[in-house]
């Protein structure tokens, strides 16, 4: 080892070490008449508690605790009941949704019919145009009381999948939204969760348990730490300063499980990947070279060696549990010789320089899963320059179009509603600032949105699987695995689509 890469290591695990003093100083002690739920994510929301502004994984982490859905779906893409208990389409454009009685929000609020319609309000009004999940749902047209707990939602297009896709609408206390507004409300939030919010601060979040919830949780404090460094993360399980620390690596197994803790490992409901941003001029426009960037590189040297095994390569925009989801299709094959007379063929046999920009602080695979890619590229001669950026950052630039370089970090991710409809859109012409656009494939994927038949939808997936297997927008890499360090002591960890089941984790003495 260099004296330069000692150094880099002995400095970042100061920096880890502390990070985990600090935690341990701002954290009292645990005592046996409270149970405390300490857990660390990468991120925290950039719009604190308001859970319409995005739909981002490092949001939903801490969402769960204190917002619900009013359905959620299955590991198997099974719609199940959440606030909403049934439902049924009345025709292609009509839907009925019975919903939970008895349920009420954290200040007191009657979490009814007309809470729902408060909702679906101001999610389709032009005042949020700027709210993420807003975008999701551009196709309902509106929603009224049927009784106190009976909502009707009427939709511009047959959407088979609405039941699915509320998954996304996490539902506000409607009057103290209307007081505060999105802002006010993102730093005083209110649901129907588990818990309740004491404080939210930039890197902290107190929150206690909300008894009067209809689930309510068995440990009394939660408190929810921003630490974007992993290994910080590693060594609050390691210390016993944290009880949950969301996504390690699989090189850390060994050594949260050599002090007496253990790693949850579980699917992931992404594909992960490169994107590739066509819209800009440059090689990366040209078909041929997108496929000889997927030809160049060993994705299942990645999964092998990095992941242990645990995940499979990808190659199409969904995983293998999603609907839509295409068997016949395989990943690209690693063919670094195809990959270059691809390249020739479209006049790069001398490569070219990319640059691509990338969140390298979730998780500690990402640094050597982009270096073992860069070197591979550059084997066919494309020069990868990776440029870590903050999520914040990302996701301002997949709104904006602001891009640096040709490709970025981002994943085809199917949550909630386990479906391949879900992400494609996000890299077709149907976005407002597009990276990806190809108009001749719009008319499959506006089809594939107003198809109420399920056989025939389901064709319609498979041939978009297949367009985007073939003229790929995005480097596919493998299927999202993740890794979550727990403490010895937490019992009933056990997220379902990412959505984690707080009300379920409890810590044994």
């Amino acid at each position: 080892m260099s004296q330069s890469v000692a150094n880099q290591r002995l400095a970042a695990g100061l920096l880890a070490g502390l990070a985990v003093a600090a935690l341990s100083a701002a954290w009292p002690v645990r005592t046996s008449a409270e149970q405390v739920l300490r857990l660390a994510s990468y991120s925290l929301p950039k719009a604190l508690g308001n859970p319409h502004s995005s739909t981002s994984i490092s949001e939903i982490y801490i969402w769960a605790a204190i917002f619900d859905n009013l359905t959620k779906v299955d590991a198997n893409g099974q719609v199940l009941p959440a606030l909403a208990l049934s439902w049924e389409a009345l025709d292609p454009l009509t839907w009925h949704f019975r919903l939970r009685e008895g349920v009420a929000f954290s200040n007191g609020e009657p979490f009814d019919a007309h809470a729902v319609v408060a909702n679906i309000e101001y999610i389709t009004s032009d005042a949020a145009k700027r709210e993420s999940v807003a975008r999701e749902f551009r196709y309902v047209a509106g929603a009224r009381a049927i009784d106190s707990h009976t909502v009707e939602i009427t939709t511009v297009q047959p959407t088979l999948v609405l039941p699915a896709k509320l998954a996304a609408f996490r539902m506000v206390a409607p009057r103290h939204w209307q007081a505060l507004g999105p802002e006010g409300f993102g730093q005083d939030p209110v649901g129907t969760g588990p818990f309740k919010v004491v404080r939210w601060r930039a890197a902290k979040i107190n929150l206690a348990a909300y008894r009067g919830s209809w689930r309510p949780p068995r440990v009394d404090r939660l408190e929810i730490h921003q630490m974007p460094d992993p290994s910080a993360r590693l060594q609050g399980i390691q210390s016993g300063q944290l009880d949950i620390a969301l996504i390690l690596a699989p090189d850390d197994i060994q050594a949260i499980e050599s002090t007496g803790n253990k790693m949850h490992i579980g699917p992931g409901s992404s594909v992960s990947g490169m994107a590739f941003v066509t819209q800009k001029d440059s090689p990366i426009r040209d078909r041929r070279v997108r496929q000889a960037l997927n030809y160049a590189v060993d994705k299942q040297a990645i999964v092998d060696a990095l992941f242990l095994g645990h995940t499979r390569p990808a190659g199409q925009p969904g995983i293998h549990t999603a609907n839509g989801y295409d068997p016949d299709i395989k990943p690209y094959p690693y063919d670094p010789d195809k990959a270059r007379r691809l390249l020739a063929e479209a006049g790069y046999a001398d490569g070219f320089d990319m640059v691509a920009e990338v969140v390298l602080s979730g998780s500690t695979a990402a640094v050597p899963v982009y270096s073992f890619i860069a070197q591979q590229l550059a084997d066919v001669g494309v020069n990868l320059e990776v440029r870590g950026v903050p999520i914040a950052q990302l996701i301002s630039k997949s709104i904006s179009g602001n891009w640096a370089g040709t490709a970025f970090g981002m994943d085809y991710d199917v949550k909630p509603t386990l479906d391949i409809m879900r992400p494609i859109p996000m890299h077709s012409c149907q976005r407002i600032k597009p990276w990806h656009c190809d108009k001749s494939v719009m008319p499959l994927i506006e089809a594939a949105q107003r198809e109420f038949d399920p056989d025939k939808r389901l064709q319609i997936l498979h041939e978009l699987a297949r367009i985007y297997h073939e003229d790929p927008a995005m480097l596919y890499f493998y299927e999202l695995v993740l890794f979550d360090g727990l403490s010895s002591r937490v019992r009933g960890f056990n997220p379902i689509n990412r959505i984690i089941n707080y009300d379920e984790i409890w810590l044994a003495d």
